[in-house]
């Protein structure tokens, strides 16, 4: 082979290079490229700090990525065209493209369509600023639509209306946008209406069965709007589908064909049409010179000629067979022809030769990629079973065996839902809870005075002169009031209480002492059929729906069926007790089932702490939930510790703020924020947090700690929860932290003197002795009640306990309510409650700091022995930048390196020194 090495002639190698004017072209746009790309990233890091035009900073650092000039160029955009800043470098970028592009000689500048692209680009900027300043909200310090948007809004208000603007604004938009384009909104729509019918021609045709492979179309891109599956396709019909350039010629000579074809019935949607030559419609709009582009087939063009519906029973045999088509590519002889519109028997059709070279060629009606039938059918096959693959069976088999082995898919068991619908309303509704209905008849007047009269009857057997002068039935029990005779003493009414049960066949008598406002005494018998109260009765009681405070609790009815409320932030602690079966537990989820009616997570935080792993679990994921529920009493102990540090930690904000208590503080941190002057956090420091300026205060919600066995955690603590319980319940109402504690064993050492003299708000249920009872009220009585649900409440300030009867949830509601919550969100959970990193301030009296040589070091100890050996430097700050944890972290790890005399404890001016050697180089 020979080569042969040609030198390119002179103007060859002139016209390769660019001349003045392009080089100059081409410089022009690698500058604006350039100054696009500055205000790019000027605009993507503006910091409003930063000294600019309408900002002085005189000694503050520039942050802006794109230094002063990059700071003083985003603020004056901002300011002049709010958010469509941001734009601005991309259209510079595109105009300069336009105006600046490389052009052939024989293409002139057409300087009308230059005048409207500026045009339509100073329209689109002004009515995009006008529609940002009135429909989005500022930014920063800056209008959303910039001086721009307000002066035009300014001008245009008072004339039309924000309505009116907003039209007008609009309009005037889709103007700019077609003068800067050159886009015509009617090629938009005729596009827009081309993908519809071809969305909902496909759909159509999936729904009756007819795929697109079995119409013969090649892609889902150009199968037909109108294709009937059951009529046989033409062969110009076919050509138009997919055109191509040898086919141009062959198409323009069957034009008149086609036209002919096109006046028979169009199906489309199982509707028939006529197809004339307004289905068949060009892009109207109009492009420039330089943007013009090929023009592509309309949707017309598209369109299948089909034969006459009634023809469909007679063709419906040809889909089925194979029908070969001639193409320039094939050999016309080998195939019989299906321009003649005859129906050919499907066993010609399957008996017509092919050649081997012509294989792949084929194109075929109902084949088109050239396969077998045995190959197809077994692709349909497949494509048919994709979903029921074998090996992705056997997978889910075995996973529903496993399940099926451990019992996890029983349908008892409780399973997540994860996607839960999230409710509009702002809190749970009364649908969630069982309605109330009347499961006791009560008893009549008749037999109300029968029972009076053989209480008196009794009375006088016993030497008592009394009368009945009033009776108020309950829903559980019914209250005589006695008045008594002149010299009789209500201590010898008390002391007849059990042989007055026995007189009177019942289970137990309670004798009211004094009763408030009244000289008579009480004399409270069970009733034969006792009632239920429920839970959205008392729930959806005035007395419920009128309590303003987030931690308002239900307990009950009282004898006269007046729903029992209490507000814990009075409380300010409660101690409950009762044995087993006495309904505690149920008291304990009416009360939260209350509070998750009434809070949000923003107003009340929670932590449970459940010993039995049953009461208590089923709130596990409300998103009011501090931490996860306790269930080990060491941890249990820490979350004591961190609510004492917690306390402490409030009290001092409160004291800074001048307030008295967490309400006080709310109101004044609200004021501020409502002020735009939000208050910065006066216990911060340096060095506590990677943030360079103190943050900024928020509300702060109450915390209730619910303990559901009291007794397990004084058993496997001890002294140190008592004494931790102490402060709490001394300190811990104004701070917001309230205690509501319950146990089965109101013992003396578990109910110390300390714990009941700082909780006066006492619920009792049924106990076992009256040692019990006047354990946990200072006083007899609950020893005789009835159970299940009936109480003694001792509000706080009253030396007199109430009768009550509490209201029932069951635990299908319980966890209605709670899934209700759990589709609101998710909780975010403190890990410091349940480790103890919670610092100093939650120190016990006398109990030393963390760090000593009894305590497990700190996963991070020995690194940070490293780090503070090498720099010589044990400051906390610094332990804490370099290794990006709290601060309570790392002065606990400091503290004991101290303790192992790494570093020395700290001097007059608050710095340690370095006591180990540097670690040996290697």
């Amino acid at each position: 082979m020979e080569f042969s090495l040609r030198r390119e002639p002179k103007a060859a190698r002139a016209k390769a290079r660019l001349d003045g004017v392009q080089r100059l072209k081409e410089c022009g746009f690698i500058l604006v490229l350039a100054a696009a790309v500055f205000t790019m990233v000027a605009l993507l890091s503006f910091n409003p700090a930063d000294p600019s035009w309408s900002q002085t900073a005189w000694h503050g650092d520039v942050h802006n990525a794109a230094g002063a000039m990059g700071a003083w160029l985003a603020d004056s955009l901002f300011f002049s065209f709010g958010i469509l800043a941001y734009p601005l470098p991309p259209a510079a970028i595109l105009g300069g493209w336009v105006f600046l592009r490389r052009r052939s000689d024989d293409e002139p500048i057409n300087y009308t369509i230059i005048g409207a692209r500026i045009l339509g680009l100073f329209i689109l900027f002004l009515t995009s600023c006008s529609l940002a300043d009135l429909n989005f909200d500022d930014f920063w310090h800056f209008s959303s639509g910039g001086v721009m948007g307000d002066v035009t809004n300014s001008l245009a208000l008072p004339l039309f209306n924000v309505l009116g603007t907003t039209l007008v604004m609009l309009f005037g938009w889709a103007a700019g946008f077609t003068l800067f384009t050159g886009i015509s909104w009617l090629t938009i729509v005729d596009n827009l209406g081309a993908m519809t019918l071809k969305g909902v021609t496909w759909a159509v045709n999936r729904i009756r069965g007819d795929a697109p492979t079995e119409l013969g179309v090649p892609d889902t891109d150009t199968q037909s709007t109108a294709a009937n599956a059951s009529e046989p396709m033409e062969l110009s019909d076919l050509r138009r589908l997919t055109p191509s350039a040898p086919e141009k010629a062959e198409n323009s000579a069957n034009d008149e064909q086609a036209q002919n074809k096109a006046a028979s019935p169009i199906i489309f949607g199982g509707q028939a049409r006529s197809a004339t030559d307004s289905d068949v419609a060009d892009d109207q709009g109009a492009t420039d010179s330089d943007d013009a582009q090929p023009e592509e087939p309309s949707l017309g063009q598209w369109h299948l000629a089909i034969e006459h519906e009634e023809e469909h029973e007679e063709a419906a045999p040809v889909l089925s067979s194979r029908v070969e088509v001639d193409t320039p590519h094939l050999d016309t002889g080998t195939a019989p022809s299906i321009e003649t519109g005859e129906e050919t028997p499907s066993d010609d059709l399957h008996s017509a030769p092919i050649a081997p070279s012509q294989h792949h060629a084929d194109t075929t009606y109902g084949n088109q990629d050239g396969l077998s039938e045995l190959e197809r059918a077994e692709q349909a096959s497949s494509g048919a079973d994709e979903d029921d693959d074998p090996f992705q069976e056997t997978i889910r088999q075995a996973q529903k065996n496993q399940q099926q082995a451990a019992g996890l898919d029983h349908p008892f068991l409780v399973k997540d839902e994860p996607d839960l619908p999230t409710p509009k309303e702002p809190f749970p509704t009364l649908d969630l809870l069982d309605p109330a209905r009347h499961t006791a008849e009560q008893a009549t007047r008749e037999e109300l005075e029968k029972i009076a009269r053989l209480v008196e009857a009794r009375l006088e057997d016993f030497k008592v002169q009394a009368r009945v002068v009033g009776v108020y039935p309950g829903p559980v029990i019914t209250r005589f009031e006695l008045d008594l005779a002149p010299g009789v003493k209500v201590s010898r009414i008390s002391g007849l209480s059990k042989d007055l049960a026995r007189a009177l066949s019942t289970t137990a008598v309670r004798v009211v002492e004094v009763i408030p406002g009244k000289p008579y005494i009480g004399l409270e018998l069970p009733n034969e059929h006792r009632e239920t109260v429920f839970m959205s009765e008392v729930i959806g009681s005035e007395r419920f729906k009128n309590s303003h405070s987030p931690i308002s609790v239900v307990l009950g009815n009282d004898i006269a069926g007046e729903a029992i409320i209490t507000d814990l932030g009075k409380a300010p602690h409660m101690l409950v007790a009762g044995t087993t079966g006495s309904g505690k537990s149920v008291g304990v989820n009416v009360m939260l089932v209350s509070m998750l009616y009434k809070a949000s997570p923003e107003d009340v935080r929670f932590i449970m702490i459940d010993p039995k792993m049953l009461e208590l679990s089923v709130y596990e994921g409300i998103p009011h939930l501090l931490t996860e529920v306790v269930t080990d009493m060491k941890d249990a102990g820490n979350a004591l510790r961190w609510c004492v540090g917690e306390m402490e930690r409030r009290y001092k904000l409160m004291s800074a703020l001048g307030v008295r208590n967490l309400k006080g503080f709310n109101e004044k941190v609200k004021a501020a924020e409502a002020a735009n002057n939000p208050i910065p956090d006066p216990l911060w420091k340096p060095g506590d947090s990677m943030d360079e300026s103190a943050p900024k205060l928020e509300k702060l919600p109450y915390i209730v700690v619910v303990v559901d066995e009291f007794s397990d955690l004084m058993m496997v603590v001890g002294k140190k929860v008592e004494e931790l319980i102490a402060r709490l319940a001394q300190k811990a109402r104004a701070a917001g932290i309230h205690l509501v504690l319950a146990t089965q064993r109101p013992s003396v050492d578990v109910i110390t003197g300390l714990i009941k003299a700082n909780i006066p708000t006492r619920m009792a249920f049924t106990v076992s002795t009256k040692t019990d009872s006047r354990t946990i009220l200072d006083q007899g009585g609950a020893e005789s009640l009835l159970g299940m649900g009936d109480m003694l409440f001792m509000p706080n300030g009253s030396n007199h306990p109430i009768r009550v009867h509490g209201a029932f949830v069951s635990d299908e509601e319980v966890h209605r309510v709670v899934n209700n919550w759990k589709a609101r969100g998710k909780p975010q959970y403190l890990d410091e409650i349940t480790k103890g990193e919670q610092g100093s301030d939650s120190l016990l009296p006398g109990e030393a700091p963390s760090g000593g040589e009894g305590e497990e070091l700190d996963q991070l100890f020995d690194q940070v022995v490293e780090f503070v050996t090498e720099s010589r430097r044990g400051s906390v700050s610094g332990v804490q930048r370099r290794f990006k944890i709290g601060y309570n972290r790392a002065a606990r790890i400091v503290e004991q390196l101290e303790a192992h005399g790494v570093v020395s404890s700290p001097g007059h001016n608050g710095n340690r020194e370095v006591i180990a050697p540097p670690p040996p180089k290697d």
